[in-house]
């Protein structure tokens, strides 16, 4: 069996595909940390935070990313299906700003009642702006 030289990569919210690429690797934002993919890896299914979502080593494309999921099957096909995908080109970074400082606004007056929907939600705003961010700025 041939080694696997390129990864299938497709990039999927509820409006459709973001991106499709066959590309050399990815690196996403894992619930437990970044993480990278080059051929050949294993199969696996693992959730995703928002963060930054770079397809490609040498080229690379750079996508702000809300919650969701990456599978890779055997075949070398990657499916990332999240909530939100942005490219970094796009993003308005004077409204991610403005929707961090008002999250944190939001947090801050939280103060020490217990977490519920609304402090949930407030965290996944946080971290949907910081994500935006994040990927505009390199």
């Amino acid at each position: 069996m041939a080694l696997a030289t390129s990864l299938d990569v497709r990039l999927i919210t509820p409006k459709g595909v973001v991106a499709h690429a066959d590309t050399d690797g990815l690196t996403a934002p894992g619930e437990l940390g970044e993480f990278e993919l080059l051929p050949g890896h294993v199969p696996m299914l693992t959730a995703l935070r928002p963060g930054v979502l770079t397809i490609g080593d040498k080229q690379r494309a750079r996508y702000a990313v809300s919650i969701g999921y990456l599978r890779i099957d055997p075949s070398n096909a990657v499916e990332v299906l999240v909530d939100q995908a942005v490219p970094a080109g796009d993003v308005d970074v004077e409204v991610a700003k403005a929707d961090l400082v008002a999250a944190k606004t939001a947090l801050d007056g939280w103060g020490d009642k217990p977490a519920d929907g609304e402090w949930k939600n407030a965290m996944y705003r946080l971290a949907w702006a910081q994500a935006r961010i994040d990927a505009a700025s390199t």
